[in-house]
Formats: C-alpha cells, structure tokens, sequence
C-alpha cells in the first residue's frame, strides 16, 4: 500500500535542513502505537542471514520550495506532498491513524498540519513497466580493506555490477519477507539517466551516492507490485528508492 500526505505548515512557511530525511524516518517511528511492533520494526527487522530489510520507503518532500545553500536549509512555501509504502499493513493502518488524529506533528523543529491523507492499494498488472524516482535508489558494496576499516563503494546505473546488485537486494528483501526465493528474475534498464541525476545527500552525517532519472523494469507482476511497494536498491528505509509508474506495457 501507498500513503500520499498532504502537509502545511502551522505557521506558514516549512524550514527544514537540506538533509532532512532521518527527520522524516523518526516521524515514521514515532507514529507507531504497537510498542512490539514498532521494537521489532526497528531494532530487527525482516531478516536474510546477516541483512536486515525494514520493507518500508518513503519519498522526498514535493512543493514549492527555495534552497538556501549558505544556511543548507530548504523553504517550502505552501502545501507539501509526502509518500509513503510499505509491504506491510500494520505499518499503513497506525501511521495513517496517527497522520489523521494529531493536531500537528513535528518534522526537525518544525510544527506542520495533515491535511490529507490518501491510501493507494495497486496492484500492478503487467510485466513490464517505466519508472521515475520519488526518492534516488542507491547501489553499493562494503567491503573491509588490508587495514581491517570498512568502505562503502557506490556504483552508478552505467555499470553492470549496478544491475546486479539491484537484482540481487530485490531477491534477498524477497526472501526476508516470504521466506522463499521470487520465482523470476528483476531485469531494470536505465532509460534517460544524466550526470545531474546524480544525488550526494547525507544521513545522519554518512554521505550516500544515489541516482534519480527513469527506468525500465521486467518482472512479474508479482515482483513489481513488491517492488512498488518497498522499493528498490538499498537503504528504502533512510528514504531512498521510492518510484512512481510512467507507463505500463
């Protein structure tokens, strides 16, 4: 299922840090009324081995805005677009009722109003649909080098081990969710992806290389609908990888 959010700010114009999705992501967290839940979702998690997936994603923020790149904050002006997705139904029903109860809720040090809430419930229907990013999808390997320090190497959407990588996160989210492999294969294909596509944001002080632009995917039916739903390529949970449908063939 998807959440779209309409937001407004209780005095006015929004001000938030340029880099404002852990605020979006503890908003997510505190919306939660099932305490277990709410433990289980973010201290565990949905397993495959040693790989944690949360099956949740979420968009940047939509609106007019204005960047002030001195101050690195960034001003919306009027109503603000938020979505969210999830596999997960208990996730969809006590953030909405949450959303729609609060006078406001607070986003970093600011106040903000729901306006509106709206549920999607699509299932999509064909295997083979086109894509644009909601939220930049990112694509990496950590390995640990002869010095025993971790690094994180991120790939751009030009290189093969890019669609491999995509292809493999999808299969092992797959796995931690139904505890079975998917039974086809994820195929995705840039489409129109340039240099200034490229994103370089940060989370909670880490920088993460990621990549708007469009998209071609084949799958079944099945696949893309659980990929609509959480997301595609790494790190769904911190706000990246959410897509909306150009087209469907």
């Amino acid at each position: 299922m998807r959440l779209t959010i309409t937001l407004r700010g209780l005095d006015g114009a929004v001000t938030l840090p340029l880099h404002y999705q852990h605020y979006l992501q503890g908003l997510l967290y505190r919306s939660l009324s099932d305490e277990s839940f709410a433990y289980f979702l973010h201290e565990r998690g949905f397993r495959k081995e040693k790989r944690s997936f949360k099956l949740f994603t979420f968009s940047r923020l939509f609106g007019e805005h204005h960047v002030q790149y001195d101050a690195k904050t960034i001003t919306f002006v009027d109503s603000i677009q938020w979505y969210i997705g999830t596999v997960l139904p208990e996730l969809t029903q006590q953030l909405g009722e949450y959303l729609l109860l609060q006078p406001y809720v607070q986003i970093a040090d600011q106040r903000v109003i729901v306006e509106r809430v709206e549920v999607e419930k699509r299932n999509i229907q064909q295997r083979e649909i086109e894509v644009d990013m909601l939220s930049p999808m990112t694509v990496y390997s950590t390995y640990e080098t002869v010095d025993g320090k971790k690094k994180t190497q991120f790939f751009d959407p030009s290189d093969e081990v890019f669609l491999h990588l995509i292809e493999r996160n999808f299969h092992n989210k797959y796995e931690a969710y139904y505890g079975v492999p998917p039974s086809e294969r994820l195929m995705i294909e840039p489409v129109d992806v340039r240099k200034n596509d490229r994103v370089v944001t940060s989370f909670k002080g880490f920088y993460i290389t990621a990549w708007k632009g469009r998209y071609k995917l084949i799958s079944s039916p099945e696949n893309l609908t659980f990929l609509y739903r959480v997301g595609i390529g790494g790190r769904n949970s911190q706000g990246f990888g959410m897509f909306r449908m150009i087209k469907e063939k």
